[in-house]
């Protein structure tokens, strides 16, 4: 799946997580690869237990507007979340939460 934000892909090999998946995220995963991230629905905070890479993080709300983002989240980082809830999390390599800006419209399918 592609992720999209200011009609630019910032990633062509995303997955939408729900369920169990969504519960693993990137516990115990290889290093994300450029292209590559995770978009976890109905989700706001998150961990990184288990997780042994930094990440960027992006939070969305319901309307897929971008509210908040963290960049270079530590592995093993007990609870990262945002300013405000969210409804969706983007996961992804370190260096792509600085393409998203607060009001900024994300597209996915």
């Amino acid at each position: 799946m592609e992720l999209r934000c200011n009609n630019r892909i910032i990633s062509d090999d995303v997955k939408l997580c729900n369920g169990a998946s969504k519960i693993k995220g990137l516990m115990f995963s290889g290093k994300l690869k450029d292209n590559e991230g995770l978009i976890l629905s109905n989700s706001s905070s998150i961990h990184m237990l288990f997780v042994f890479q930094k990440i960027d993080v992006v939070w969305l709300n319901k309307n897929k507007i971008v509210i908040d983002k963290k960049e270079d989240v530590k592995p093993f980082s007990l609870l990262i979340k945002p300013k405000v809830k969210a409804d969706y999390v983007i996961e992804l390599p370190p260096g792509k939460a600085k393409l998203f800006k607060s009001g900024n419209k994300v597209y996915f399918r």
